[in-house]
């Protein structure tokens, strides 16, 4: 990794400051988990291959501007996709023109230039990593006017469904996680030139384990013979897990749970406090270990979320997609569908029966398709521009 490591106290300067090479700046809005586990799977990445010599950090774009309503969009977020998915498509549908995003963009900047701005100033990058795509003309804006030179990189971490806000032409490089994305940007009018399929950035850890499942299952302390099933809706919880829950318990008392609510506390109470809870479900709120429950587990039924999707495939297990939040996910049950990852359940009838037909052996036709190591071949080409951004003449 030499060539990456060179003169990493280089100097160039931006506006009348100084620049230290070797900064990865991540920008990201906590809309959701993904995005941050993205960006934490990236980093992770990048330091596997170039050890601690380039220096990263995360920063919630959104956030930061300190308008109202864009700095508390994940509170808002959280709301619509748990309680008012409607409002959450109506955005999605609004803002899903080329124009319309461009002149939110610039409305929005120009009520935080200035914050914007000091977010580039302090951080002091050298390399840009959007990974949310109403982060990406934000921080395109502000490159410009400011008249700096460090390459910018979109990772987009969405499967199928490409939101317009994703595509702008200046992003200098796009890196897809699936060619259905791949397909959606070039129809969006990006030139092929600027598209990489690299995967989706699936934490490294997910690629680490030697454990077998029965020792996992042993550290869990959970019955090591049962056929188990991972149930999950995401960082935010909610969907119908709840119901889910009840009907396996009820129909199906040969399978265990293993639930995952994440954040909602609502969730996690209602389900650990119940006066008579049966042995064979285990509750868990928002957990850090969701590599060794996956393991752990013979299915993972989840909502259309991409990264549990990804992780769920990198760990070769058979998926159950139970619903999407709003549009933005639906065309993620289309690409478990279509490429034959796993089955579609919307409701406790037909997630039985989908537990049913994969716990008597039925595999879907691509279970043993893994899922590339996307964060590394991201780390890789981040890696890779840094080192074209330290040649650039100062």
């Amino acid at each position: 990794m030499t060539q990456y490591t060179q003169s990493l106290h280089q100097q160039k300067s931006w506006e009348g400051y100084s620049v230290a090479y070797g900064n990865i700046l991540f920008v990201i809005s906590d809309t959701g988990g993904g995005h941050r586990s993205a960006a934490d799977a990236m980093i992770e990445a990048v330091r596997r291959l170039d050890g601690d010599r380039a220096r990263c950090s995360i920063t919630d774009l959104l956030r930061e501007t300190a308008v109202p309503l864009v700095r508390s969009a994940p509170e808002i977020y959280g709301y619509c996709s748990t309680r008012q998915v409607w409002l959450h498509d109506l955005f999605f549908r609004f803002t899903n023109e080329p124009q319309r995003i461009d002149l939110l963009s610039k409305l929005v900047y120009a009520k935080a230039r200035e914050n914007i701005k000091q977010v580039i100033r302090t951080s002091r990058p050298d390399l840009v990593v959007v990974a949310h795509p109403l982060a990406l003309r934000l921080m395109c804006i502000a490159r410009r006017e400011m008249r700096a030179q460090f390459p910018l990189i979109t990772v987009v971490t969405d499967l199928a469904t490409i939101h317009a806000s994703w595509a702008y032409n200046e992003s200098d490089l796009y890196l897809v996680p699936t060619w259905e994305a791949h397909q959606a940007l070039l129809n969006h009018g990006l030139p092929a030139h600027k598209l990489i399929y690299t995967g989706f950035p699936v934490h490294p850890k997910f690629f680490d384990s030697q454990d077998t499942q029965r020792a996992i299952r042993d550290k869990l302390a959970i019955d090591p013979h049962k056929k188990t099933v991972l149930l999950t809706s995401g960082g935010a919880g909610g969907g119908k897990i709840k119901d889910f829950v009840e009907s396996i318990e009820t129909q199906r008392p040969d399978w265990q749970s293993l639930v995952v609510t994440g954040n909602n506390r609502e969730l996690f109470a209602s389900l650990k406090n119940r006066p008579a809870a049966p042995s064979q479900t285990h509750v868990f709120g928002f957990v850090h270990n969701m590599e060794r429950l996956m393991l752990a587990a013979d299915v993972v039924a989840t909502k259309a979320g991409p990264g549990t999707i990804m992780e769920a495939r990198a760990l070769q297990r058979p998926l159950v997609v139970t619903g999407a939040v709003g549009l933005q996910e639906t065309g993620n049950i289309d690409y478990v569908s279509n490429n034959r990852y796993g089955l579609f359940a919307p409701d406790s009838t037909s997630l039985i029966k989908a537990l049913d037909s994969l716990g008597n052996g039925l595999k879907t036709d691509r279970q043993q398709d893994r899922v590339d190591d996307g964060a590394t071949r991201i780390a890789g080409v981040i890696l890779e521009k840094m080192q074209w951004a330290r040649d650039l003449p100062a």
